[in-house]
């Protein structure tokens, strides 16, 4: 049953609908339809197994199911989580302690991501969420690609104040090593209250 509107992006949006069985509250993922055609939602797919694949880390967000809409369009059942580090941290810097815990949870969690051959290629504090019980997860996997994964076939992809010098030069389209360059600008982010640059 339909809630309300959680968020927007680029290729999707995010609503907040309650589920029948069992009975709870889920975020719903689903590609905008005027982006839909065979790349974008192979590439939506690809998100769900990446996320399906991570999700029993603790700190990397639920998945509960995807599927295609009556209209054709690819979704995914999400955990809700109530807010992410991209609201605020301007006017509210984080705690050193904070920070630290957020570093750790999502370094770990990046370093699972890795084990599995998987790149995130888009850290930045909007894709840090908190839980209902307070743990930080990392989102949106939307332009996840695999390590392994031929070069020509991957897509440039970034958040500028957060992208390695390599990837916004589109030297790369993201390495282990931008992985962490991207984790380190975030924990800056939110300590000083600014992006880095």
């Amino acid at each position: 049953t339909y809630i309300r509107p959680l968020g927007e992006g680029g290729f999707a949006d995010v609503y907040l609908f309650q589920q029948n069985t069992p009975k709870r509250e889920v975020a719903v993922k689903v590609l905008r339809p005027e982006i839909v055609d065979e790349a974008v939602v192979t590439m939506f797919r690809k998100e769900a197994d990446h996320m399906a694949k991570l999700s029993p880390h603790p700190s990397i967000l639920t998945i509960y199911a995807s599927g295609i809409s009556a209209d054709g369009r690819p979704y995914m059942l999400m955990e809700v989580c109530p807010s992410s580090l991209g609201k605020g941290f301007r006017k509210q810097p984080h705690s050193v302690a904070e920070v630290l815990n957020v570093g750790i949870k999502i370094a770990s969690s990046l370093e699972t991501a890795h084990r599995e051959l998987i790149l995130h290629r888009d850290i930045k504090p909007s894709n840090i969420l908190r839980t209902t019980f307070g743990s930080y997860v990392l989102s949106d996997f939307g332009i996840a690609a695999s390590i392994a994964q031929n070069a020509s076939q991957q897509m440039f992809a970034m958040s500028v104040p957060w992208s390695s010098p390599e990837v916004v030069t589109e030297q790369t389209t993201g390495t282990v090593t931008s992985e962490v360059w991207s984790l380190g600008a975030t924990l800056y982010s939110l300590l000083a209250g600014r992006t880095p640059f």
